[in-house]
């Protein structure tokens, strides 16, 4: 069974070891073909899942599974 984006993105920030952007998050992603995005616009739909995750900012559906921080520069950290 394939992973959801949020947790693809976990694995890539616990390899890069410090925040990310969502450009930077979606290269990794990409290069090391660790999800297949079947969207017009796949960062936007990363970008929305990973805000969906993140505990720090507010959000209409916010998910109970929080798992990300988001800095002052828009890069995303484990939380």
């Amino acid at each position: 069974m394939n992973k959801p984006i949020h947790q693809v993105a976990v694995d890539v920030l616990k390899a890069a070891g410090k925040p990310m952007s969502t450009a930077e998050i979606y290269a990794a992603i990409v290069k090391d073909g660790l999800y297949e995005f079947k969207a017009k616009a796949p960062k936007s739909v990363l970008r929305s899942q990973l805000r969906r995750h993140t505990t720090n900012i507010a959000v209409a559906n916010r998910e109970k599974s929080s798992v990300f921080n988001l800095d002052k520069n828009d890069r995303f950290s484990l939380s």
